[in-house]
């Protein structure tokens, strides 16, 4: 009884992390993969879409509406015109889901306790995590102390990274934790962690991950280290954001316009006008969906004011499936436009369609930076030799060290 009393007495300091719920609730039509279908008759290219029985305007952003089916329609005149709410699809916001759920356009370094870090970081984290959303290799975070590198290949529904850990000074990093929060849509397993770096030292930790479903939530790296008297813990967004599952997929008309006829309307295809866009020539537009994976197939669209573009996009719940999206600009006013997505799965269309929207009204710019005083450059000679060591964050973080 005495040694029970005891067991019970003491604490413990054992982290416990429970499942969460589906930040997008069970979508509420389930539809099978969508397969490429021939056309019969090649002249209905030049018809996006006859069936016009359902048109209704699009709302403004955030809203949901009826489908215009036509799009052969050009409905600049119309862009400004609101149209009355929708009942048929009904969504949360993700930007209240806590740290499974941060939403990518939130800042990439949550910390804490601000006052508690006394090492401030190098460089810009939201501009690194951005870039690193479209590139598989490059640094993720950096200090005086560490530098954090991050290398990823992905390969439909599954992804594998690796962090590299590099010490930059000559004492050791003691008291080293590393913990990811995953979103409910992504399983991710991390290796084990050494407690110490050693001095000018490199640590590799696989990262494995599987995409569940579709969702825009991003997983964070629960980082923290001491370093002398100071004691470090920063929280990292995680690339393993939705266009790492998107693989670009050309379709000619006899493959395109079945499909998009195929899916009516809402929930499986929505359409909004988007306002408070970043203006842009419609050949940067379509350069902005190539670098996430959304393939601007030229000439499928009659309006040369108008773009079409496809992907395929994976997960375990829908495997390979298509999805299409249609982007209507307006010549003399390219701050709005009109935007259709359509696919087999609703939620994943919902997700696809505020994806992009994002994209389009906060496009990130990379600033150049000032070289830093802190880090110390590779030798001339090994720049010169060993061009991936610009590229590449273990080949960086080897120079460094």
């Amino acid at each position: 009884m005495k040694l029970r009393a005891q067991q019970l007495s003491q604490t413990s300091n054992a982290l416990v992390v429970s499942d969460q719920h589906p930040a997008n609730g069970t979508p509420a039509v389930m539809v099978n993969q969508l397969g490429l279908v021939k056309v019969p008759n090649p002249s209905t290219s030049n018809n996006m879409d006859n069936d016009s029985e359902d048109q209704r305007l699009p709302q403004v952003n955030g809203l949901l509406s009826k489908v215009d089916a036509d799009l052969d329609n050009v409905l600049l005149g119309t862009l400004t015109i609101e149209g009355p709410h929708s009942s048929l699809v009904q969504h949360e916001s993700n930007s209240d889901l806590g740290l499974g759920g941060i939403a990518v356009e939130s800042s990439a370094l949550v910390p804490v306790d601000v006052q508690a870090n006394a090492v401030q970081p190098i460089g810009n984290i939201a501009e690194r995590f951005h870039s690193l959303c479209l590139k598989d290799s490059g640094v993720l975070y950096e200090d005086p102390y560490i530098q954090i590198g991050l290398k990823a290949e992905w390969r439909a529904h599954q992804g594998r990274a690796v962090l590299f850990l590099g010490n930059k000074n000559t004492s050791p990093l003691v008291s080293v934790q590393a913990i990811i929060l995953p979103p409910t849509h992504l399983k991710m397993e991390l290796s084990l962690v050494p407690e110490t770096i050693p001095p000018r030292a490199q640590v590799q930790c696989p990262l494995e991950v599987v995409n569940l479903l579709p969702s825009r939530d991003v997983a964070v790296l629960d980082f923290s280290y001491k370093f002398g008297n100071d004691m470090v813990n920063f929280k990292l967004q995680l690339p393993a954001v939705l266009n790492k599952f998107l693989q670009p997929i050309s379709l000619s008309a006899e493959d395109f316009f079945p499909q998009w006829r195929s899916l009516s309307g809402p929930p499986l295809k929505l359409q909004e006008v988007v306002r408070g866009v970043k203006p842009l020539p419609l050949l940067e537009m379509a350069n902005l969906f190539d670098s996430y994976s959304l393939t601007v197939s030229p000439g499928l669209d009659p309006n040369p004011n108008n773009l079409v573009a496809s992907a395929t996009f994976c997960s375990e719940s829908t495997r390979a499936m298509l999805c299409l999206l249609r982007i209507e600009t307006d010549p003399a006013d390219r701050t709005q436009l009109r935007m259709t997505v359509a696919s087999g799965d609703p939620t994943l269309t919902f997700e696809l369609k505020e994806f992009i929207k994002e994209k389009l009204v906060s496009i990130p710019t990379a600033t150049k930076k000032p070289p830093q005083a802190s880090s110390t450059p590779p030798p001339p000679d090994q720049q010169a030799s060993d061009p991936a060591a610009l590229t590449d964050p273990g080949a960086m973080l080897a120079a460094l060290l």
